[in-house]
Parts: C-alpha cells; structure tokens; sequence
C-alpha cells in the first residue's frame, strides 16, 4: 500500500558551513548566481551540421587528398535507412525487418578550427555509431568502436592544424552482420534485427571538446582511458546531505602547475548553495583525481514524482586564472528495493510503472536518426501517461534521454550492450569493455538504480568480473545490479541484488527484491478499433490466421490492465515493471499483417493508441476515467463498453440516462458495462472516490468528414535549418466543428515545396506506403515529418483529398550560425522546468493478500518459469485421468508406465501460436529424464530437435496424438523451451506439455 511521507517543501535557507580537512575546504557562497561562475578555456562545438556521405565504400577515403566533392551533404543525427525501414510486411517469427541496407559507407567533415583553439587540447565525442566506426583525422587513424550504443572519443590534438588550415575527419561506418540467425551473430550479438533495427550511421550527436592543457577529463574511457567527473550524495535526509566530488584532472603541459579545483553545488533556480575546495601541485603531464565534499541543507530531494535536479559545477584555476570548468547533473535521493514492500524512495513508497524501450527509438520515415526534441517528445508522452519507470532494452540510452530521465523522473534500469545469450570470448570481452564505458559516462545520472549485467544469466566468473567493473567505477553509487532470466542459472543468486523478471507469474529469487523487464508483450496496431468498427485490412486480412495476436485497439487497452494488475501491480511485495515496449517498431514482430511490431502504447510515428489512455487512466496519480473507443457505431451497435479508471466507482451515461454503476472493477481498473445500445450523441463516464465525483469525460458522436487539418510541431526553439532537425504535421480529417472522424480512413494527397526533405509517415497495414506523398489516414489521423536542410526558409505543405476541403501550412526553419563546419548551437530539447510536485495517488485499488503459488513449486523443476500470456502450473503423481491443459477440459487417457508418477507441467494451449525463445524455463533439482509431448501437426521447434530424442512413443490428450520426446540431465542443469513454434501452426492443433522424472 502507498505509505505518505513528509517531502520537504523548496526552501532557500543558507547556512556557513566550514569542513575542513588536509585537503579541501568547504565554504558559504553567499546566494551566488551560476552566471558568476567563469566559463575557462572549454568551448564544446555541434559537430553535427555538414558532414560529407557516400553510401559505398571507396578505397582511401580516408585521406586528406580524396575528392568527396559529390558525395552528398548531411548532418548527423543521420542514417542510410531511413527510406528503407517500416516498408516490408513483418516476416513473423520474431524475426524483425531484414530488408535493409546494410554495408560499408563513409562520412567525410571538413573544419577549421579557431587561432583561439591552438595550444588546447582537442577531443572528438560520437554519441554512438552504428555498427562499427573506423575513425580518422587528417589521414590518420585514431581507433575503431564497435559497441554501436556506447559513447566513445578520440584525441586528435597530435593531428590537428589550426586557423585556415583545413583539417578532414573520416568516418567508415558498417553496419552489416554475420548472419540471420540472432543465434549466430558473433562478436556483435545485439546488432541483429531480432534485437534492434539495424539502422546504420552515425545516428546520434557529435561533439568537439576544446579545452585548456589543464582540464578535467572526459567520461570517455574507450580509446582516452578517462573518467571525467564522479559525484554522489551520501548521509541523506531533509535536512541534509553530504555531496562527493571527484574529478580526474590532466595537466597536459611540460611544467608543474598549482591548480585550485573549486566545486559549485548549483540548484534549479541557478544559485550556489554550497562551495567545496582543495589545492595541489600537478607536476608535468600528471593525472590527478581531486575529491572534495561538501553539505546541501535543507537539501531538495529527487522523487520519481518531483525529480529536482542540482548541478555541479567545478572549476580549475591557475591562481585567479580560470583554465577549465565543468557541468555534471546531480539529484540527490535515497531509495530502497525492499523483497517484502517494494520500491521507496526517500523513505516514500512508490510502485514504479512504465515501459521498456529499445535504443535505436526508431521513427518511420526517420529510422533510429532522431534530434534530441523527438525523443524528449517520447519522454513527454510517458510522463503524461504515468510513467516513471524505464528499462531500456538489451542496449544503452542516448545521452539525452537519460538526462530526460533525471528530469521526468523515470527510474531507469541501465545495460550496456548484450543480445540474448550468455557470451564467451571476444563477445564478452567486447560487452564488459561496453559495460564498463556505460557506467563511467553515465554514473553520475540520479535517474539510474539498476545497472543490468545483462540479457541473460552468467557464469560465477563473469558475475564477478560484471560486479568488480561496478565496484571500481561506481562504488558508492549503491545501484542494484540484476540480469535478466537470470533465473536459469543456480549461481545468479549469489551474485544479483535485485530479480530482472520477464512476464513472470511469480518470483524466482525469494530473498530479492523483483523488477519486471518485460511484460505484456502482445501487439496489436493502433488503426483498429475493434470487431463492431469498420475494417481496415486487419480482420478481413487473409493473413490474420498467421498472427500470433489478433488483438484490435480496444483490447489491447483492456489486456493492459489484466496484465499490470495480476503480474505486478496487486502484488504489494512487487517494486513494478516495464511494459513491452512504448513505441511500434521493426524489432522482432510476430504479426505478418503488420509492417512493424505493434506493441507499443503509441504507433511508430507516438501517436497514442487507446492502450496507451488505458495505462494513463491506471498510472496517473490524480483521478483519472477513459472509455475505451469511440462514440460512432452503426444503428443497432450493442456492445460491451469498458472504461479504465483509478477511481473507485464508475458511472455510465448515454445521452444523459444513468446505464450503470459499477464499484467492483476487474483487474484493479476495468469497468465493464454490458451490451450498451448505441445512440447517437454523447457517452459519458463518471469517477468516484468516496462517493465523491472527481473526474468526467465525454466522447461525442461526430459528424460527416468535410474537412483536413493540419497542425504542425517543432522544437520549442522552432525548427532549425541545420540539416538533420524534423518538423511533424498531424493530419487529420474532421467533421464541420473541427473534430476528428475516428472511422475516417482513405488516401490523403500531399504537395511540398520550399527548402525540406519530405519524409512522410507510413500505415501500418500496407507495404511501401513510407516515403511517399500521399498517405492513409488511420482512425482519421496520421503523420508526416520533414527533415530540414541546411538552407533556412519556409515550406509549404498541402493536403488533399477528393470530396474533402484541402489544408496548407507552412513552416519556417530558422538559420543556425554555422562557421567552418562549427556551430555552438547545441541540440534542443523541452526546458527543464521542475514544477510543483506530482500528488500522490488519489485512489489505490484494494490488494489481495499475496500468498505464494504453491503449484509452481517442486523439487524437481526448481527456479521453475513460464514467460507466456498465460498461466501454467506444476503438479504431481501424473497418470491418466489428469487434467493436461490449464485451459482445456482435455485429460490424459492410456498413457505409457514409465510416465505414471511423473511430476508435469500444465501449460496454457492458448500459448500453443506464441514464440517466445525463453517460454519455459527451469533448473533441473535432481538428476531426471525430462518428457516432452508434443503435436506433430505443428513443425517441431528448434530446442527439442537440438536437445531431446523421439522415444517412438505416443499418447493421447483426447483426440489429439502427442509424440513423446525424452531428455536426460543432471541436477543444477539449466533447461530452456522456446514457444510451440515460430511459425504457421495448424488451427487445430495443440501446445506442447511437459513431465519430470527422477532417473
């Protein structure tokens, strides 16, 4: 149950505080302003506008002297898939879109560097690159990185000229793999489409870092082997808090220099609350980590529902000289993963919702290349929707998102890189190398809890080395570090502070405390509302029958609640979890009718499904009602209608009638009212706390479609003309009061004109529809981007449509300040405004009490696991007669003597068309021969043609024949099953069961 604590109001009282040691010193800095702080010799330059790109791969590119005068010109973020992504139909299988380019290309930028920079050292920063980056400068090699989601850096002050000499960074970037199967992919496991799309470039920023001979390094490990900054906060309360500093400074000159490093604790509003100092002698070309502490009274705490966030800003001085100086983010918090009670944070009990998410954060029409606002507009979406938990998927954030995280106030849950699979050799050597990078540039960001060690379980000897990386690099950072399905291994336990869980039923780790990483993993596309609305190409697909899920929006937004109530969110001893993912996109779909996977809460280009107004009414604090669907039916609709809310009683009116009371909702949120007549006018819902109305909503019969609206978004600094921004037009089609037709579906022309790339959008049910200018509307919206150029000026943008009044707007990209290949211009994103605290929540539904499932355990499967939609259960004493389904009425009848006795499993037949590659998982408690049944109408899956033997036998569940597989293992054995099958399965046919015997 939610606990209500005290949060300390903000406060602005200031203190003398003295501490004194050998070293440092602490003092007053009298309600200063940051803009007092001198800036130093640091200049940090977008390396972003005009790079040079040819998509082939000619020899000596690499060379000063090469001509790339016709290559094309672009600006990082970018990628060469953006035109070839979200075109092709899902294969199925959970294979993921593999129609893309993939290959060697080169990126070329010329520069010139200020008179101002020579005598500095000069550092390159890429974000990341995707898949493996060859680096030079000015014809010289600097490295390779190949982690595609790891920030990396180079030193390129020993090659550089400066004034009017130009300098060339080349850049060859490959984004190719070894094969299709994700199995077979080594060293780059996680670069595979089962994983993320593989959408090469380099898809994020790019930084020029000049700064003084004396400087604080960069959290760049690979290739510089720096550290930058480490800050932390330690002996917490409201009254005060002891904040850390360390700093890794380089004196790069051929003399000794006295340097006093100065640490300024700056709040949101820009004042220095505090002051930290101490003073050394670097000797020539000596590396030296200062540390220095200091107290923030009256500190303001960074909650999930109200992140405040602190700066620290350190500064290097020569005497009164200012030579260098340095921002890193600071949140000061305490929290607690409790096995018992779940997550707290400062003390204040929080049950911790959100979703998992993959890196690439792929758009349709943009690919994984995205500026910084688009994928703040993400984060915005799933703070409107309750959000404040975050696991990114097998792979590292950006660095912008997770400094979104800090301000949204998302626990995040943080790898490095990893595909599924426990690693050996170059692999692992990569992926540690990867792992440690991550923590070094990320430590500082209060919004990270839980480091993952990664995708799978590990051996005792990678535990440890995953464990000494964090104790070396983050060790007062007091993270939990968990691995997913680390279940399957006896050794995880010993090392893993917190369960990662996937779709699991119930703990496997009793002494942890548990997170879920993946749930609710079904799909469904945002264009359908249900089986009472008109089609679009779904349920009439002739396809539909190859879909794992044939789930329209409706209930997919229902299914959300069933699945958040029953796996995690009625569980008190639960801390929450991720659902599978926010965002539709290319990854591993299992819907052949779709060109993406559709699970997400929004579509591919954020527009919200009702799944994701669902999860809103359930995760937002304040009271909160939706009724699932629309208000448009045909006369003589009766149908169920289902309202969401998180209040604790639901009224339903149709045009002013009373049609229902409901205060016994299913699944903790879900008010069901039965065969409601549709009327033309108004539906409208009603919640109640106490007998007391606390929210409404309506949703209106709307008329004939007559015109097309389009409203365009940007960046709240506009749209800048600097090669790689975006600017989204929504269109929509409206009735003749302006609202949306949410039947509305058909064919939209567009005209384009003015200084823009047309990017278009895409429809999620058809085949090439990105790229194009023209486009369907689904439930009577969609939208477009246009990428900008480096040329500022306006475009104009017309919609059309026969029969409907047509639509213009223009938009205008502003000119950035680019000399030389520079600009200061940093990425934008949305301000970091604090706001007042989230409440908290207003209503919590009644919690059973948690009693453990007794039939999921045994002796013989120990750490027993089932990741699918439903539940499956172990039993004992097997022998005919016995129940074989969970969902069936179908029993085993002659059934061979050796299995009598047996223990079994139960599984869900409704699982038997869902592929999972971890369905069913468990560590053998005694050395045991391990039976398979299985329906030979469906293709025998992989795992048990690798790992067990036909026995030649055969039962029968009813009227199904079941051949009987046999495997024998040893006690501690860790046994996987994939799902029945990864492709067609017959309609008839069966899910595979399970049998255990002592051998």
């Amino acid at each position: 149950m939610m606990q209500k604590t005290f949060l300390p109001k903000i406060e602005r009282l200031f203190f003398l505080i003295v501490f004194v040691s050998f070293f440092s010193v602490s003092c007053e800095s009298e309600k200063q302003n940051v803009t007092s702080i001198p800036e130093g010799n640091r200049t940090k330059y977008n390396f972003n506008p005009e790079w040079k790109f040819i998509q082939e791969n000619p020899e000596n590119a690499q060379e000063v002297a090469f001509d790339d005068a016709s290559w094309s010109t672009v600006s990082a973020p970018h990628t060469f898939n953006d035109v070839d992504t979200f075109d092709d139909l899902s294969i199925g299988g959970h294979k993921g879109e593999k129609n893309q380019w993939r290959g060697t290309v080169w990126y070329r930028k010329h520069f010139k560097l200020p008179i101002v920079d020579s005598g500095k050292k000069v550092y390159i920063e890429f974000e990341s690159v995707r898949q493996i980056a060859d680096v030079y400068v000015n014809g010289h090699f600097l490295g390779q990185n190949q982690t595609g989601f790891i920030p990396f850096g180079f030193d390129l002050t020993p090659y550089l000229k400066f004034g009017s000499e130009e300098n060339i960074i080349a850049v060859k970037v490959n984004n190719d793999r070894n094969s299709d199967n994700f199995r077979d992919n080594d060293p780059l496991v996680w670069n595979h489409e089962h994983w993320h799309p593989t959408h090469g470039g380099i898809y994020r920023n790019v930084f020029l870092h000049t700064m003084d001979p004396v400087h604080i390094t960069l959290p760049l490990y690979d290739n510089l082997k720096t550290v930058g900054m480490y800050v932390f906060a330690e002996n917490i309360s409201e009254k005060s808090a002891d904040i850390t500093i360390t700093a890794e400074v380089q004196n790069e000159n051929k003399t000794s220099k006295k340097i006093t490093f100065e640490a300024n604790i700056v709040d949101n509003d820009g004042v220095i609350v505090n002051t930290s100092k101490d003073v050394k002698i670097l000797n020539a070309e000596e590396k030296f980590t200062f540390s220095t502490t200091a107290i923030v009274s009256n500190p303001n705490l960074w909650y999930t529902r109200h992140p405040y966030m602190y700066k620290v800003v350190s500064v290097l001085k020569e005497g009164s000289t200012v030579l260098d100086t340095y921002e890193s983010p600071l949140g000061i918090r305490s929290f607690d993963f409790n096995k018992d009670t779940g997550f707290h944070n400062n003390g204040e009990h929080a049950k911790l919702h959100g979703w998992g998410q993959k890196p690439t954060n792929a758009w349709a029409g943009l690919g994984a290349a995205l500026p910084d606002w688009l994928r703040d507009y993400t984060y915005m979406l799933m703070d409107e929707a309750g959000g404040n938990f975050i696991r990114w998927g097998h792979c590292a954030g950006s660095p912008a998102e997770i400094a979104m995280g800090d301000k949204y106030g998302f626990v995040t849950l943080m790898p490095g890189v990893s595909g599924e699979s426990q690693d050996e050799g170059e692999t692992w050597g990569i992926r540690m190398a990867a792992f440690r990078d991550m923590i070094v540039y990320y430590r500082n960001h209060p919004s990270i809890f839980i480091w993952e060690g990664g995708n799978w379980a590990e051996t005792a000897e990678h535990y440890e080395e995953i464990l000494d990386i964090i104790k070396t690099y983050d060790p007062n950072g007091k993270r939990l570090m968990g691995n997913r399905r680390s279940d399957t291994k006896t050794e995880s336990e010993d090392y893993v502070t917190i369960e990662v869980g996937t779709e699991g039923w119930e703990r496997e780790f009793p002494g942890l405390p548990i997170i879920e990483s993946e749930y609710c993993r079904d799909e469904a596309p945002r264009r359908i509302w249900d089986t009472y609305s008109p089609d679009d190409n779904f349920y009439n697909n002739p396809n539909l029958y190859k879909n794992v899920y044939k789930y329209g929006s409706e209930t997919f937004a229902v299914k959300q609640a069933s699945h958040w109530w029953n796996k995690m969110g009625k569980k008190s001893f639960h801390s929450g979890g991720a659902n599978w993912v926010f965002t539709d996109g290319t990854h591993g779909g299992r819907c052949p009718t779709e060109v993406t996977r559709a699970s997400g809460e929004v579509d591919a280009v954020r527009l919200p499904k009702e799944a994701f107004y669902a999860l809103k009414a359930m995760w937002r604090p304040e009271p909160q009602v939706h009724v699932v669907g629309h208000w448009n039916y045909a006369e003589g609709t009766k149908k169920d209608m289902y309202v969401i809310s998180n209040c604790a009683a639901v009224k339903l009116y149709v045009n002013g009638e009373l049609l229902g009371t409901d205060s016994t909702p299913d699944d903790g949120y879900v008010y069901k009212f039965s065969d409601i007549e549709w009327q033309a006018g108004d539906i409208k819902v009603e919640g109640y706390i106490d007998d007391k109305l606390c929210v409404s909503q309506t949703k209106s019969t709307v008329g004939e479609p007559v015109a097309i609206k389009l409203t365009s978004i940007t960046g709240l600094e506009g749209w800048r003309a600097d090669g790689s921004d975006v600017a989204l037009v929504d269109v929509e089609v409206v009735d003749e009061n302006g609202n949306r037709c949410p039947l509305d579906k058909g064919r939209v022309d567009f005209t384009f004109s003015g200084p823009g790339i047309w990017r278009g959008g895409y429809n999620s049910g058809k085949a090439n529809s990105t790229n194009n200018l023209f486009l369907d509307t689904e439930v009577g919206i969609n939208r477009v981007a246009v990428r900008s150029l480096l040329e500022a000026g306006t475009v104009t943008i017309t919609a059309s449509r026969d029969g409907l009044k047509s639509a213009s707007i223009d938009i205008t990209s502003l000119p950035i300040n680019i000399n030389n290949g520079l600009t200061k211009e940093l990425p934008q994103m949305y301000f970091e405004v604090p706001g007042e605290a989230e409440p908290l929540p207003a209503h919590i539904p009644e919690m059973p009490v948690y009693e453990a499932e007794s039939q999921n355990k045994s002796k013989l499967f120990t750490k027993f696991s089932y990741t699918g939609d439903a539940k499956s259960m172990l039993r004992t004493t097997m022998d005919w007669g016995k129940k074989a389904y969970t969902d069936l009425d179908m029993n085993y009848t002659v059934i061979p003597n050796y299995l009598r006795g047996a223990e079994y499993i139960r599984t869900p037949d409704s699982d038997k068309g869902y592929w999972a590659r971890d369905l069913l998982q468990f560590i053998a408690g005694v050395d045991m021969d391990i039976y398979v049944l299985h329906d030979d109408r469906v293709a025998r899956p992989e795992f048990l043609v690798e790992d067990f033997k036909d026995t030649g036998d055969d039962l029968k569940i009813a009227d199904v024949t079941m051949s009987i597989f046999k495997r024998t293992v040893k006690a501690g054995e860790s046994i996987v099953m994939a799902g029945n099958s990864d492709g067609d399965i017959p309609k008839e046919s069966r899910m595979y069961t399970v049998m255990g015997k002592i051998h």
